[in-house]
């Protein structure tokens, strides 16, 4: 389970350096900032960010392979030595 640490948008503000600097020791690396105690955005550190844009990533490319094996016709393929003849220079 994963925990959520949440943090006002006050608090971000009067706190914005220490809160940048949990990220760069590794004491956090998230947070949901809270406006008027409803979640507004997410503040993450940017290992994070780019972990979630590299696992996204490859659940789209996951998704786009299982799609183009479930389409996969056999009939409407050649060969890789028709391929090398047909482009190959």
């Amino acid at each position: 389970m994963r925990i959520k640490k949440y943090l006002s948008s006050t608090n971000l503000a009067k706190n914005t350096a220490a809160t940048l600097n949990s990220f760069e020791n590794g004491e956090n690396d998230k947070f949901i900032i809270l406006k008027n105690n409803e979640p507004k955005a997410v503040l993450m550190s940017f290992e994070s960010y780019e972990a979630m844009e590299d696992e996204m990533e490859d659940l789209r490319l996951t998704a786009l392979a299982l799609s183009r094996i479930q389409s996969f016709d056999s009939r409407e393929c050649i060969t890789h030595d028709e391929m090398m003849k047909k482009f190959a220079k």
